[in-house]
């Protein structure tokens, strides 16, 4: 597998750039910690990205930031501590990788594959609600299902544009089918057709999520940022 390259590398930070609300090449001076104040924001965010980062968010936020590394604010709880006295909330870090090229090998012959939402429901429907909370398939779209002969869901695969510029990849697969390689089919599926329509594959993991991460790298993702945030209740902004 192709690694990311220097330009695809400037479309992800420009797509990042934009998101956070800094200027198009606001990502683009790697060791530099790029602030962004934010008093309306219901959100402090750090993001670390192939060697740059940023850190949008309230003015107290920023003040209190400024006393720690940039390895500090990727860590979920260094963020409850600095947002902790104004209610804030941290599910943890996501790992952002990326993939540069499509894959030839699927690793199945003739899959039999649905596009249709009901398939993505009725596979919800088979999993626990924090699997289908992370993989957020119903807030994608381009779905590649894995069905049985019998028109069972086995495992899915989605993304939504991002920014215009990156594909948001998601991926879920039933209890009952997992290590058999099913998440592997749908997700080299997913990630060829985000290619194919000129997108860069974004995968978003948890850093205790191994099989996640696992997968990611099986298929030519590259770890290359990651991103933290604490939300703040309304009340606070």
């Amino acid at each position: 597998m192709a690694r990311v390259d220097a330009h695809q590398i400037d479309i992800i930070a420009l797509a990042w750039a934009r998101e956070l609300g800094l200027p198009d090449r606001g990502l683009a001076r790697p060791g530099i910690r790029h602030i962004r104040v934010d008093q309306t924001s219901d959100r402090v965010r750090f993001l670390r990205l192939a060697g740059a980062s940023a850190l949008v968010g309230p003015d107290w936020a920023i003040e209190r930031a400024e006393h720690h590394t940039d390895d500090e604010l990727t860590d979920g709880a260094t963020m409850l501590t600095i947002t902790k006295d104004h209610g804030g909330s941290c599910s943890g870090p996501r790992l952002l990788s990326f993939a540069a090229d499509v894959g030839t090998e699927i690793g199945r012959e003739d899959p039999l594959i649905s596009h249709d939402l009901e398939h993505v429901l009725a596979l919800q429907s088979a999993c626990p609600p924090d699997d289908v909370a992370e993989a957020d398939l119903t807030g994608k779209r381009n779905w590649f299902t894995l069905v049985d002969d019998a028109g069972t869901p086995l495992s899915s695969s989605g993304y939504v544009e991002w920014q215009g510029i990156l594909a948001h990849m998601g991926a879920l697969t039933s209890p009952d089918h997992r290590r058999r390689g099913h998440g592997a089919v749908v997700a080299r599926l997913t990630t060829n057709d985000a290619i194919d329509a000129g997108l860069i594959p974004q995968w978003r993991s948890h850093p205790g999520n191994t099989a996640s991460r696992r997968l990611a790298a099986s298929l030519g993702y590259e770890e290359l940022g990651v991103h933290t945030a604490a939300t703040l209740p309304r009340s606070t902004v």
